[in-house]
């Protein structure tokens, strides 16, 4: 059973507070390796220890030519919106919704969000996501747009991104079932 903050069982208030306030530690903690030639790259490095940084020039930008309300609109409430859209995204694709997929065992069964897949950026098929998390193509139906998989498919196809992932076969998911 899944405790309540990562299954998203409150009301979103709850949700929400837990969100800012909660920090879990677990007895067990589950493994998360990152790719040696990821993680020892200075590059990836660099960006994740100043991504707050790196808004600065666009800041600096924005103030010089619309003042502090375009600093405020380009910056603040850019970020604000990208972190709590993917975090209201989540809590409601993590609810009872449609489900083209079942996976057996699973403390979570997540639902896709469907009609919102240009503004999540292909994030609302979130099932999709449960069901084939080695994919980097969310949107596997060619009625759920995904405009991550198209930015992905574009760097492929330029040499820029390489080991893509993509879904595995139905019949190789022993777990997997039809919702």
């Amino acid at each position: 059973m899944c405790h309540d903050f990562f299954a998203h069982r409150r009301s979103i208030w709850q949700d929400a507070l837990w969100q800012l306030t909660c920090r879990f530690e677990f007895n067990r903690p589950p493994e998360f390796r990152i790719e040696p030639e990821v993680e020892q790259d200075r590059f990836y490095q660099w960006l994740e220890r100043t991504w707050m940084l790196q808004q600065l020039p666009l800041a600096a930008v924005l103030f010089l030519l619309g003042g502090w309300g375009w600093v405020v609109w380009g910056v603040c409430l850019r970020v604000t919106i990208s972190v709590a859209g993917h975090w209201v995204v989540t809590y409601i694709t993590h609810n009872p919704g449609p489900t083209p997929w079942l996976v057996r065992g699973a403390g979570v069964q997540a639902s896709n969000l469907n009609g919102y897949g240009l503004l999540t950026m292909g994030e609302c098929w979130h099932n999709n996501h449960h069901a084939f998390p080695e994919s980097a193509r969310i949107g596997l139906r060619e009625e759920e747009l995904d405009p991550g998989w198209l930015v992905i498919s574009f760097l492929q196809r330029r040499g820029l991104a390489t080991q893509i992932g993509t879904p595995r076969q139905h019949s190789e998911r022993g777990d997997l079932g039809d919702a």
